[in-house]
C-alpha cells in the first residue's frame, strides 16, 4: 500500500483522478438524465398509443359491436403491423367474448377485477413472474356493461435497460482509463513550469547563485505570473542580501571604532590603578555606548522602514507647524554659529501622517544643513502643496554635493569627500529616505543656483499607510 499512496500525494495524479472522477460522475449524470428522458418518452408514446387504440375500438363498437371492434382490430395487424398489441373484450356478466394476445402474455393476470376499474386516461401495469418486461394496459366500460381493454407492452423499454446495463460498465471503463490516460499526461505537461521553478529553486539552495532567473513564456496565465513573481522576489531577495552585506560591512567598520576605544581607555584605566582615572574612563566608556546604541538603533529604524515594519501613528497633521517647530529647535544651534534659519510656509499644510517621524525627517535635514553650513551663512526652509502633495525644501549655503556623489548621499553610511571631516554616523539622509517612502513619498536634491545643497521632499496629502 505504501506506493499506491505516495503516487496519489502527487499533484499530476491528483489532478489525473479528479479529471477522471469528474468524467465518470459526468457520464453517470448523463446517462440518468437520458435514460430518464427515454423512459418518459417512451412512457408518454405508449399511453398515447393505447388512447388512440381505445378511442379507435371504442368507436367501432358504436357501429358494429364485438364484431366491428374485432374486424377493426385485424385490420390494424393487417395494414400496419409492427408493434404487437392486447385486446380483449369481454360482457356484462364477466364472459370473454373474443381476445386478441399476443405470445406469452397470456401469463399475465388479464382477468383481475381492477382491471374493470379502468377508464381512458387511466392505466395499469401488469406484471408476471418470469417476465422480463410488463404490460401497460387501458380500458373503459362500454354502454352495455361490456368492457374493453387494450395494452401494449413495455418490452422497449426494458430493451434498452438492458442494452445499458450490459454495456455501460463497460463505457465507464473506457472514460475512466482515457481520464486517467489523458489526465496523467496533460497534469505532466501543465505542471512542467513548476517542475522547473523546483529544479531552480534546489540549484539555488545548493549553489547560493541568487543571479539566476527563469525565462517567463509569455503566455500570461497563472504559470506565467508564478514565474514572473518568483523573478521579482529572487530580486528582492538579492537586493535585500546586498544591503545586508553591506550594512553589515558597515556596522562592523563603525562599532570598531567606538569598541576600540572603550578597551583602550579601559585598559589605561586599570593600568594606571588610579580611581581618579576610573571616573574619566567611565565617561568615555557611556559616551562611545550612547554612540553605539544610536548607531544600532538607527539601522533598525531605516530596515524596519524600508520593510514597512515601523510603526506609524497615522494622524491628520499641520506640516507647516511641525516644520516651525523643528526650525524653531534648530534656530539655538544655528545663532551659536551665525546661521540664520528662514521659514516660509502657508499657515496650514494639511495631510496625513506620523508627527514623530515627519519631525524626525525636518530634523535631519535641518541639522545636516546647520552641520554643512559656514559662519554667517542663511538657511531657507520653504513648505507649499502641488495637487494632492505637500512638499518642503531645505536650501542652505554649504559646500553642496559633487555630481558623482548625488547618486550616493543617501546609501547607507556614505559620507561624501566634503563631509568625511564633520562628525556623523552617515545615517541622517537614510533616515530621511526610508522614512519618507514608507509615507509614500520622494526625497531628491534639487538644482540651486550659487547655492550649497537643496534637499526636496515631496509627500502626498492622503497616502496608505501602514499602521
Amino acid at each position: 500500500m505504501r506506493i499506491p499512496i505516495k503516487a496519489v500525494r502527487k499533484i499530476h495524479i491528483r489532478l489525473a483522478l479528479v479529471v477522471t472522477f469528474s468524467a465518470a460522475l459526468s457520464s453517470v449524470l448523463v446517462y440518468g438524465i437520458f435514460l430518464g428522458v427515454l423512459f418518459i418518452g417512451f412512457g408518454g408514446q405508449d399511453r398515447a398509443e393505447l388512447d388512440s387504440r381505445l378511442l379507435s375500438y371504442w368507436a367501432a363498437w358504436q357501429y358494429g359491436r364485438a364484431e366491428a371492434v374485432f374486424s377493426q382490430a385485424s385490420t390494424d395487424m393487417e395494414e400496419h403491423g409492427g408493434r404487437p398489441f392486447l385486446l380483449t373484450l369481454s360482457g356484462p356478466e364477466g364472459e370473454m367474448l373474443g381476445a386478441l394476445i399476443p405470445g406469452a402474455w397470456g401469463n399475465f393476470e388479464l382477468m383481475d377485477v381492477e382491471l374493470g376499474q379502468l377508464s381512458p386516461g387511466t392505466y395499469a401495469t401488469l406484471r408476471s413472474e418470469g417476465m422480463q418486461y410488463a404490460l401497460l394496459v387501458t380500458g373503459t366500460v362500454l354502454d352495455d356493461g361490456s368492457r374493453l381493454l387494450v395494452g401494449v407492452s413495455t418490452e422497449n423499454r426494458q430493451f434498452l435497460v438492458r442494452m445499458y446495463q450490459r454495456y455501460y460498465p463497460w463505457t465507464i471503463a473506457a472514460i475512466v482509463l482515457a481520464g486517467l490516460i489523458v489526465g496523467i499526461f496533460s497534469s505532466r505537461r501543465l505542471l512542467m513550469p513548476i517542475g522547473e521553478l523546483n529544479e531552480e529553486i534546489d540549484r539555488i539552495i545548493v549553489t547560493g547563485e541568487l543571479g539566476r532567473r527563469l525565462d517567463s513564456p509569455g503566455t500570461g496565465d497563472s504559470f506565467d505570473i508564478l514565474i514572473s513573481r518568483y523573478n521579482r522576489l529572487l530580486d528582492r531577495v538579492e537586493l535585500l542580501i546586498s544591503g545586508m552585506r553591506d550594512t553589515l560591512d558597515a556596522v562592523a567598520h563603525d562599532l570598531r571604532t567606538p569598541l576600540t576605544r572603550l578597551r583602550g581607555h579601559a585598559e589605561m584605566a586599570l593600568r594606571k590603578n588610579n580611581p581618579d582615572e576610573y571616573e574619566e574612563a567611565l565617561a568615555v566608556v557611556v559616551e562611545q555606548t550612547d554612540q553605539a546604541v544610536a548607531l544600532l538603533s538607527a539601522i533598525m529604524d531605516i530596515a524596519e522602514a524600508e520593510q514597512g515594519m515601523l510603526h506609524f501613528d497615522i494622524v491628520p497633521c499641520n506640516l507647516s507647524a511641525l516644520a516651525a517647530e523643528v526650525c524653531e529647535m534648530y534656530g539655538f544651534i544655528a545663532d551659536e554659529k551665525g546661521i540664520s534659519i528662514s521659514f516660509e510656509a502657508p499657515e496650514t499644510l494639511k495631510l496625513m501622517g506620523d508627527p514623530t517621524r515627519l519631525r524626525q525627517i525636518f530634523g535631519n535635514l535641518v541639522d545636516n544643513a546647520v552641520k554643512y553650513s559656514p559662519g554667517e551663512s542663511k538657511i531657507d526652509v520653504l513648505c507649499g502643496e502641488d495637487g494632492d502633495d505637500c512638499w518642503f525644501e531645505v536650501i542652505d549655503e554649504g559646500p553642496g554635493v559633487a555630481d558623482g556623489e548625488k547618486h550616493r548621499v543617501f546609501e547607507r553610511f556614505y559620507r561624501g569627500d566634503r563631509s568625511r571631516a564633520s562628525r556623523g554616523l552617515g545615517l541622517g539622509l537614510s533616515m530621511v529616505k526610508a522614512l519618507v517612502e514608507a509615507h509614500g513619498g520622494s526625497v531628491f536634491l534639487a538644482d540651486v543656483n550659487k547655492r550649497g545643497a537643496c534637499f526636496k521632499v515631496v509627500l502626498p496629502k492622503n497616502a496608505n499607510l501602514s499602521v
